[in-house]
């Protein structure tokens, strides 16, 4: 039974009380955004807080990496089964044809012992999924974006590419982020910044969680001789807006020994590479 005040997931009726509670939860940690972020990142996590913000602000189902990651910032990785369990919950009741679908079981009882089967089935995939977070550190930590029922490969035809068809795509976009782990990563007074690797696509990127508003350029390198470098305004997602962005992608089929990213700032420079080197150069004020 939760104490007065906690948040409890499995009274939510829908998407509006479901975030109504984690902004609740959010409350009560006493944390910021940019607070929850460091955590995350801390614990080998991706929480941008621009996308925080915007998931705190609708009333819309976060994506399910997202509320895990929010969780575990705010210590409650301990409930995160129950959270995803009544996101699921709310995700089939929000599915077309849902209502359908439960007035046609309704009479049929002999049908609930394997919705019930399906449903423990959830809970134990869930539970898993925060046993095997709490297990990782940051070069173990996995970046779970896309493949959700709410993802991009539930809007249409599923697109995959590997090692070298994966250069210069969208790693979300071409399903990469399910199984990306954090190489490295370097925080700035500007943000925080990755270098992802993904042994399914056999490729790497560049992640910025966020501040890319502020980016001059960024230099992706795979250690094998491919290279990319681009301007703010060809990072993908939308550094014009929230602050996190992306860098499309450069084939390796093993994360290698010297793979770096630098972002060039206005006034300084971030770097992080997979040899565990990070440095943050700050350029010297004009005289």
């Amino acid at each position: 039974m939760e104490s007065p005040g906690e948040s409890a997931p499995h009274e939510a009726r829908d998407a509006a009380e479901f975030v109504a509670l984690m902004r609740q939860l959010k409350a009560r940690s006493g944390l910021t955004f940019r607070q929850l972020e460091e955590r995350a990142a801390a614990r080998g996590d991706v929480l941008a807080r621009s996308t925080l913000a915007d998931a705190l602000r609708h009333d819309a189902l976060p994506r399910a990496e997202t509320l895990t990651a929010f969780l575990r910032a705010c210590g409650e990785e301990g409930d995160a089964g129950a959270w995803l369990e009544a996101r699921e919950r709310l995700c089939a009741a929000d599915a077309p044809g849902a209502g359908a679908a439960r007035e046609e079981r309704g009479g049929l009882a002999d049908r609930r012992p394997s919705r019930w089967r399906t449903r423990s089935f959830r809970i134990a995939a869930a539970a898993g999924v925060v046993v095997f977070l709490a297990a990782g550190g940051l070069a173990g930590a996995r970046y779970f974006g896309g493949q959700g029922p709410d993802g991009p490969a539930a809007a249409g035809e599923v697109k995959r590419c590997r090692n070298g068809t994966c250069k210069g795509k969208d790693p979300q976009e071409f399903q990469c982020l399910g199984d990306a782990q954090v190489a490295s990563a370097v925080k700035s007074a500007e943000g925080l910044i990755y270098l992802y690797h993904s042994a399914d696509c056999q490729a790497l990127w560049a992640g910025i969680g966020s501040g890319a508003d502020k980016v001059v350029s960024v230099y992706v390198k795979s250690g094998s001789g491919d290279a990319l470098s681009l301007k703010r305004d060809r990072l993908l997602g939308d550094p014009a807006g929230l602050g996190s962005a992306r860098t499309p992608m450069l084939p390796s089929k093993e994360l290698p020994r010297h793979a770096e990213v630098c972002v060039t700032y206005r006034e300084m420079e971030a770097c992080t590479g997979s040899d565990g080197m990070s440095r943050v150069k700050p350029y010297p004020s004009a005289s």
